[in-house]
């Protein structure tokens, strides 16, 4: 299962196709039954697969001459590359928690390969950036089946707490100086 399931992230995040990442991110607490396994689960190979985006948006490919193509009269994507120079896991991390650059979440990752930006930082960014919306997800899938099943165990109080933390990274990270900047 977690083999397929990678493969599925993969797929998503190279050929940019969210609605399986929807379904991958919703089914993850059911899938590896706990809420908090499949949010760290889907966070780490969806940063998997980010990655290997990130990765295929820097070597000489028709998938890089697109997103250049698509980067080159992109005023939004300017401003963006200028951040993350100046402060790259900071930007990503906050772009991931709020991806306010009007262009498809998917494309995000070819378009921080375009960046200098180091392997090291987009990952941290990703992942940390990813934590709060899958353990929601996670948590969504995992009490939907329990509303359908109609069991209650009771644990809500956990997924406040992940919640609480996660958002708490998101607002800080949002302070400028959080990353020595």
């Amino acid at each position: 299962l977690p083999l397929l399931y990678l493969a599925g992230w993969i797929i998503t995040k190279v050929t940019m196709f969210d609605l399986l990442g929807i379904v991958l991110a919703f089914s993850s607490g059911v899938l590896f039954s706990n809420v908090f396994v499949g949010g760290l689960v889907s966070a780490t190979f969806a940063t998997i697969g980010s990655t290997i985006a990130f990765s295929l948006s820097r070597l000489e490919t028709p998938i890089r001459a697109k997103v250049l193509e698509s980067y080159a009269d992109n005023v939004a994507l300017k401003g963006v590359e200028k951040a993350i120079e100046e402060e790259g896991v900071k930007t990503v991390l906050t772009l991931r928690l709020a991806p306010v650059v009007p262009i498809p979440i998917g494309m995000y990752s070819y378009i921080y390969g375009l960046t200098r930006l180091p392997y090291v930082d987009f990952m941290a960014g990703i992942f940390l950036g990813s934590l709060k919306p899958y353990f929601l997800d996670s948590y969504l899938g995992f009490y939907g089946e329990q509303l359908v099943v109609g069991v209650d165990d009771g644990n809500d109080w956990v997924i406040i707490a992940v919640l609480a933390v996660t958002t708490t990274v998101g607002v800080v990270s949002g302070v400028r100086g959080w990353w020595g900047g």
